[in-house]
């Protein structure tokens, strides 16, 4: 006879299961919500909110009113804060004789675009001190080289012409020249040049005197106390400069070379000065008759 030794669950569970459940509300009576009546608005009403808008308009107009007419409002104090004095004093003679009237109205865009005019002024920050100062920040250009441009000039990193200068004597900077005056390519000339500045230390800087420009993507530097040209290309300046020094000597057995091409591995190239001596001997002087 069988059996199940594993019942079904409604026939373990007992009665409670085998009756459906019921479920009843609470006695007593149930609570309605009523429906709420929407306020109607009437006439004063908008005309309150009318002439509270319009009250609030009138207070601003005449506040704005008075305060770009207000005497403590107009600019009397002007701080300039910059790291080059000569440009410092400049920029303040400039700006001191102008009646720069109330400082809420005074629109600092249009300031800022004038200053920045200047040709030793490269950005220009401007803000308000209420109640009547301002103060500019500039910070001005940094002279990283001179210029051979049929006159010689300072420029910056940007190649703008700062200054013109009649002598190199006492401005200790390399000396950038192009044989075709720098008509073309300029930017991207003057990119290279300071990619190979900034490779340099600042022992080695201090040995530069020129960088010729004249071909496109090749940089040729003649040093101070050598006017042997070094032919450098357009990568690892600091390395080719180091291998000629450690060279220098064994050089000198080929005498007084015009230049060392160190462009390629490994090697040299070589020109020796066809008369070395030409340029170094003087001419006897003619005796008067």
């Amino acid at each position: 006879m069988a059996s199940y030794l594993n019942p079904p669950l409604k026939t373990r569970a007992g009665p409670f299961f085998s009756q459906h459940m019921q479920f009843q509300r609470k006695e007593g009576k149930t609570k309605t919500k009523k429906a709420q009546k929407k306020a109607k608005l009437k006439f004063w009403h908008i005309f309150f909110y009318l002439l509270l808008i319009g009250g609030i308009f009138y207070f601003v107009q005449k506040s704005y009113l008075f305060l770009i007419s207000w005497d403590n409002l107009e600019v009397e104090d002007m701080i300039i804060v910059c790291r080059n004095p000569v440009v410092k004093e400049e920029i303040q003679q400039n700006l001191e004789n102008i009646n720069w009237g109330n400082i809420l109205l005074l629109d600092i865009e249009h300031l800022q675009e004038a200053l920045t005019a200047h040709r030793w002024v490269k950005e220009v920050r401007i803000r308000k001190i209420l109640p009547s100062t301002l103060k500019i920040e500039i910070k001005d250009r940094t002279p990283l080289a001179l210029l051979k441009r049929e006159n010689l000039y300072l420029i910056d990193e940007e190649g703008i012409h700062l200054e013109k200068i009649e002598s190199i004597a006492k401005l200790d900077l390399p000396l950038l020249v192009d044989s075709n005056n720098f008509q073309k390519d300029y930017k991207e000339k003057l990119k290279l040049a300071w990619e190979c500045l900034r490779s340099l230390s600042p022992s080695e800087k201090e040995q530069l005197e020129v960088l010729d420009l004249s071909e496109y993507e090749n940089i040729t530097v003649q040093l101070k106390k050598k006017k042997t040209k070094l032919i450098l290309g357009n990568d690892n300046f600091s390395q080719k400069l180091k291998t000629f020094q450690n060279y220098s000597a064994k050089l000198g057995k080929f005498g007084y070379l015009e230049y060392v091409d160190l462009r390629f591995p490994d090697r040299f190239i070589i020109k020796p000065e066809k008369n070395p001596y030409k340029a170094r001997i003087p001419k006897p002087k003619k005796e008067a008759n």
